[in-house]
């Protein structure tokens, strides 16, 4: 009998698809509702019979400084009888088409403890993450004065929204996010801190000053802490300069014995995170958890459509090998941070040859081509190289979100 991938045709076979989240996963999609709601979802169906399905959801994510269309690939789940039969594969096609089609994503992102499977379909990863644990005792005291604030959703976005294009792969959050955030972390509180009038506003590197401006803020729940005690965890950290971090740690220890740790959740800091420049003793407890891995759906869409370094300027060939080993020549022209694309050979003989994966890598800002060369994984004229490197000098890969 024929396996057909689509949309759930009734809340019966979506409730079979999220049978396989408990067994893959331990657990369901949280709010699952809001997410099929504003996503995408996909089922691989036999007969009456559910065999697994995903989540893709669509949202902006910031690369060099602009919002790309994009989506995230979320709850992937196939029945353990059907794996290595390509039915995940399937389901991740056909829900990126539709991000593709119905919303205009030009890339896809996922987190995923399996980057080799993803590599064969083309992806690859862009960065891994961590979570830190920190004691409270350890912190130093902040450097400036802050006052302690519980801010509206609408200063924090403000913060975030200045703050995010600064990364490649953080996103524009959709309207629907913070109300599921909110749903999926019951009992959170938002900690933000606000430079005090008249001192030292308009540092340089910080978006705070006099007024009260938001310089940062943090999203907090507690967990119980054996023997005793409590857990701050930290599922949201936003900070406009390293002196705002180090008051936000001290607004989320407050200080307080029964507070016996801060726990950093994954992602919640970018890689290198800040805390070397920020701890007077280096007593943290890193754990890291797996890449985030990037697919790009529409080569020429997505290479127009990111920010590049403007003083890079020229021309190269490029060649894009795809997984099942067909290529695609491109002619890629830039200057002043924009980027033309035009498919056939390039403007010069020489060309640079990447497979899909080590392209959607590099794009990201996680893997420079002179280092792809090395592994292997790239190939062309230093100069070439050199040249594409220098285009992605600007923002870090890191995606802060979990979905």
């Amino acid at each position: 009998m024929e396996t057909r991938v689509r949309t759930a045709a009734d809340d019966r076979e979506f409730e079979g698809y999220l049978d396989h989240t408990r067994h893959a996963f331990g657990k369901v999609p949280y709010d699952h509702a809001t997410l099929r709601a504003h996503g995408v979802s996909a089922v691989a169906v036999r007969g009456t019979q559910v065999l697994g399905g995903g989540l893709f959801l669509p949202f902006d994510q910031y690369f060099g400084g602009r919002p790309v269309p994009s989506g995230g690939v979320a709850w992937l789940a196939v029945a353990p009888w059907e794996r290595g039969a390509g039915l995940a594969r399937r389901l991740t096609e056909e829900g990126t088409d539709r991000l593709r089609g119905a919303h205009g994503a030009v890339l896809a992102c996922a987190w995923t403890p399996a980057p080799g499977l993803y590599r064969r379909w083309g992806w690859e990863a862009a960065a891994v993450a961590s979570s830190h644990v920190l004691h409270p005792a350890e912190l130093p005291a902040p450097r400036s004065r802050f006052e302690t604030v519980q801010p509206d959703e609408a200063a924090c976005t403000r913060l975030r929204n200045a703050l995010a294009p600064g990364w490649n792969g953080t996103l524009r959050r959709p309207a629907w996010w913070h109300g599921w955030k909110q749903r999926t972390a019951p009992g959170a509180l938002t900690l933000g801190v606000v430079r005090r009038t008249g001192d030292g506003a308009g540092r340089a590197g910080g978006a705070g000053g006099a007024g009260g401006e938001l310089a940062g803020y943090a999203t907090v729940t507690v967990e119980p802490h054996r023997p005793w005690g409590v857990a701050a965890v930290v599922h949201d950290l936003w900070h406009a300069e390293l002196d705002a971090l180090a008051a936000l740690l001290a607004a989320v220890g407050a200080r307080s014995p029964q507070v016996r740790e801060i726990r950093l959740r994954r992602s919640v800091l970018p890689r290198p995170s800040p805390l070397p420049w920020l701890l007077d003793r280096y007593a943290v407890r890193e754990d890291g958890w797996y890449p985030w891995m990037l697919r790009l759906l529409d080569v020429p869409a997505a290479l127009r459509a990111r920010g590049w370094e403007p003083r890079a300027r020229g021309a190269v060939g490029l060649e894009v090998v795809q997984p099942e080993g067909g290529t695609q020549p491109y002619a890629l022209t830039f200057e002043e941070g924009r980027m033309r694309v035009r498919r056939g050979s390039g403007p010069t003989a020489r060309t640079v040859r990447l497979p899909s994966a080590t392209l959607a890598a590099w794009y990201a800002g996680g893997l420079p081509l002179r280092h792809a060369a090395r592994l292997g994984t790239a190939a062309g004229d230093v100069r070439d190289l050199d040249l594409l490197d220098a285009l992605v000098a600007g923002p870090a890969p890191w995606l802060p979100e979990s979905f």
